[in-house]
């Protein structure tokens, strides 16, 4: 009897341990029937995250407006994007909206009798500057600055001219005051857009002297004048920058489309 007892005992326990055996192996075969979780979402994310997936983002902030006031802790300056751009072309029309009366930016003039125009950016550069050339200071580029010490060494300036070209020069070749006759790189009219050169006309001077360059320069090109229509389109230079400096009302359609600048060389 006590055999037999047991003998039972011993099954019941056999088959109550048996039974526990699928319980352990379940949470295995449910996880290798689960359909996968939240990884899909992953791919999306890192789709987003590539250029090709954000070009808005990546692109220039292309604009045509000139800016109107000053940024830089030591001085007037337009910001430091529109400068870059401008130094990248070359914008005729561009000057006589920075030069203009009562535009904030800085003038310096120069003070070497002459100096040859680098430009940093790839952009035009366009023949020496003279003894006393008036220029508008777009961006001052130091040595660099850290939170510990100021690091010493030259300072170069980016600068506009009066041609619509841009240069990088020490800024020891400045002064801030007239050294002399205010010399000036020649204006090529032809690339005027048409409202600027009827706004200009309004000038008599101008106008005069326009028509004595078209006339002196009819076999020349501005990269290569005759004596006589060099000293033509000097007049005319000249006529124009007064004209500018005592307040010439111009069309402000004159602000660069950056995907238009006039061509890289003198023709």
């Amino acid at each position: 009897m006590d055999y037999f007892r047991l003998t039972l005992v011993f099954g019941a326990c056999l088959t109550a341990c048996g039974g526990q055996a699928p319980v352990a192996e379940q949470p295995i075969a449910a996880r290798e029937a689960a359909p996968p979780r939240a990884p899909a979402a992953a791919p999306e994310k890192a789709a987003a995250s590539t250029p090709e997936a954000a070009p808005v983002a990546a692109a220039p902030n292309l604009t045509r407006d000139v800016p109107t006031t000053c940024s830089g802790e030591d001085g007037c300056y337009p910001d430091e994007a529109f400068a870059e751009r401008v130094c990248r072309g070359r914008f005729p029309d561009l000057p006589f909206t920075m030069f203009a009366k009562g535009a904030p930016w800085q003038k310096l003039y120069v003070k070497a009798v002459s100096v040859e125009p680098v430009n940093m950016y790839g952009g035009t550069r366009s023949r020496d500057m003279q003894f006393g050339e008036e220029v508008i200071v777009l961006r001052k580029r130091g040595p660099g600055k850290s939170s510990a010490a100021q690091i010493s060494g030259p300072t170069d300036l980016d600068v506009l001219r009066w041609d619509g070209t841009c240069a990088t020069v020490r800024e020891e070749m400045f002064v801030t005051y007239i050294p002399g006759e205010m010399l000036s790189p020649r204006i090529v009219w032809k690339y005027l857009d048409d409202p600027i050169q009827e706004g200009l006309k309004a000038n008599v001077a101008v106008e005069r002297a326009q028509v004595n360059e078209r006339k002196q320069c009819r076999e020349s090109t501005p990269s290569d004048p005759t004596p006589a229509c060099d000293k033509a389109m000097k007049k005319l230079t000249d006529a124009i920058v007064i004209a500018v400096r005592l307040g010439l009302a111009l069309p402000r359609g004159s602000t660069p489309e950056w995907e238009k600048s006039q061509p890289t060389a003198l023709r």
